[in-house]
This record gives C-alpha cells, structure tokens and sequence, in this order.
C-alpha cells in the first residue's frame, strides 16, 4: 500500500508540473484522444493492480484509481477547452 502511495504522489506532482506549462495553449483533436487512450489505459492497470488486495484494501484501491481517472480527465478538459 506504502508503494501506491509513494507512486500516486509521483503521478500527481508530475500531472502538475506538465499542466502546469501546457495550460495556456490548446490541444489538437489527435492529442486529446491519445490522451484519453492515455487515461484509460492508466485507469485499467491501476484497477488490474488491485486485484491482488482483497476486503477493504482492495475497495480503497479501487477508489483512488477511479480518483486518479476523474481528475486525469478532468484537468485534459481543462486542457482542451480553456477557460478565463
């Protein structure tokens, strides 16, 4: 569980960073595809990793994958369609 932590923040602070100097261009139709395939394939190895939990380990893992995926989304809307 310690790993998952240490990696989600990883992911989290890199999100950031790279969002961070993208946020005042737009994306192309092609980008926010392949970013969408991106995310989605992020969502399913996250999920797919917790299989191995069971009980209560295995439902916050599920969680914070589905987490991680809403905000990934979330902050590539905001990258395809900026607002003031």
């Amino acid at each position: 569980m310690n790993q998952l932590d240490i990696s989600g923040i990883a992911i989290a602070i890199a999100l950031a960073f790279s969002a961070s100097g993208v946020a005042a261009q737009t994306m192309l139709k092609d980008e926010y595809k392949a970013a969408q395939n991106r995310i989605a394939t992020e969502y399913n190895s996250s999920k797919a990793g917790c299989g191995a939990l069971s009980a209560n380990a295995k439902d916050v893992c599920i969680a914070e994958a589905k987490g991680k995926d809403k905000v990934a989304k979330a902050e590539l809307e905001a990258r395809y369609k900026p607002s003031e």
